[in-house]
């Protein structure tokens, strides 16, 4: 028999101060969507037309999941709170979307920062191979455990005992890949500047940029990610908490890399370090462009 928590904050609780701060963090991610697609839009007229458009429609297909995730949990919370009083912490079909939803948000965050890796390793195919088998894997079990749920109970407020092992497994493996990813796009980034010909002040500058950006995304991503697994893990209520927090912060952590990008860093092609094209951050004259090979 799990541990019961009911005396630090109960189901209801949880999942009402969750949908609480997930406004909160949707307020965010409605600033950085602005922001970024401001940046992109601006770049349409330069640089590469398909992946100025793919970088888009990525960030569209995010905010457009975060947004749906949060008005289903407005629904969920409205009505069970306004319309027909219940518990809201109780798995709806509408629930079980949002679930869903925040399982897809997980996985397309996984393939970016797979597609970042791939980059920076100079489009190797082979230092993705493991990473993409565990993110399929991560999806599966998560997949897995939500039509399992229906069979078992649809309307329980937490995973029945019998598939938290499969749940752990979706939770571990993504945060595994999401260290495994950044540590990997750091490492690349760092061994490259030390055999790169520029001097050490520029090679500090360019190097510093890159690395700034996949430690801010990749930590908050990280930290998130691992106090869920936690909660998760021993069954706490407070999950409720963290995961509709989860949902946006897969968005805002991409949202970032596009912001700051945009905002003074950007890709320039180079022949001239060891560094990959793709690695380059630098400052054009009094302009900043952006190029995302």
């Amino acid at each position: 028999m799990p541990p019961s928590y009911t005396h630090t904050v109960n189901p209801d609780q949880a999942t009402f101060l969750g949908f609480g701060l997930e406004g909160v963090a949707y307020g965010i991610n409605v600033i950085l969507f602005g922001i970024a697609i401001r940046f992109l839009l601006r770049r349409r007229s330069r640089g590469n037309q398909v992946s100025n458009l793919a970088i888009l429609a990525f960030s569209c297909l995010m905010f457009a999941l975060c947004t749906v995730h949060y008005a289903l949990n407005f629904n969920n919370v409205y009505n069970g709170t306004m319309v027909h009083v219940r518990h809201i912490s109780d798995e709806t079909p509408l629930q079980l979307g949002a679930d869903t939803i925040w399982l897809l948000t997980d996985f397309f965050s996984q393939l970016l920062l797979i597609y970042r890796c791939y980059l920076v390793w100079g489009k190797s195919i082979w230092i993705i191979i493991l990473p993409l088998l565990i993110a399929l894997a991560s999806v599966s079990c998560g997949l897995g455990v939500t039509g399992l749920l229906i069979s078992i109970d649809p309307n329980a407020p937490q995973l029945p005992v019998a598939l938290v092992p499969l749940g752990d497994g979706d939770f571990a493996l993504s945060l595994i890949l999401n260290f495994m990813m950044s540590s990997l796009i750091v490492g690349r980034i760092w061994w490259m500047s030390r055999n790169s010909s520029l001097s050490d002040a520029d090679a500090s500058t360019s190097i510093q940029k890159p690395i700034g950006i996949v430690i801010e995304s990749g930590l908050l991503f990280l930290t998130i990610q691992f106090i869920f697994v936690v909660l998760f893990a021993i069954a706490h209520p407070a999950q409720a908490v963290v995961e509709p927090i989860a949902e946006q912060i897969y968005v805002i952590s991409p949202m970032l890399i596009v912001v700051r990008v945009g905002m003074g860093a950007a890709y320039e092609p180079t022949k001239q370090t060891g560094v990959p094209e793709s690695l380059r951050f630098a400052q054009t004259g009094g302009t900043h462009t952006t190029h995302t090979a």
